[in-house]
């Protein structure tokens, strides 16, 4: 029998009462539940979209007032009494255009 004259793989039925996935049977290992709707509203034959508030979980912009540091800040630690280690970032601009952004580790000894 050619392809074209084999039965569909689903249901000839084509009507929306007929969609129902309350009925659908779940794979082996699958546990497929109903969720109950959020959004009321909506008649026959429409399609009711519920998303959730894109304004609940955004992040709000800084205020005016709030100042930003121009750099890095600089990390310094003692060492001994005499000795100090620090860490600092740079960034250097060549006359090509290229930056170079580097990190520099300093050591001052005090004598």
């Amino acid at each position: 029998m050619p392809a074209t004259d084999a039965e569909p793989p689903f249901a000839s039925e084509q009507t929306l009462s007929a969609f129902d996935l309350r009925q659908m049977r779940s794979p082996p290992g699958v546990d497929f539940s109903v969720v109950r709707p959020r959004c009321t509203g909506g008649g026959p034959g429409e399609i009711v979209v519920c998303a959730p508030d894109p304004d609940k979980e955004r992040v709000r912009p800084l205020p005016h007032e709030y100042e930003m540091p121009s750099a890095v800040p600089r990390l310094e630690m003692k060492l001994d009494e005499n000795t100090t280690a620090d860490v600092q970032l740079q960034s250097q601009a060549f006359p090509n255009g290229t930056v170079s952004n580097r990190l520099m580790v300093g050591v001052k000894r005090k004598f």
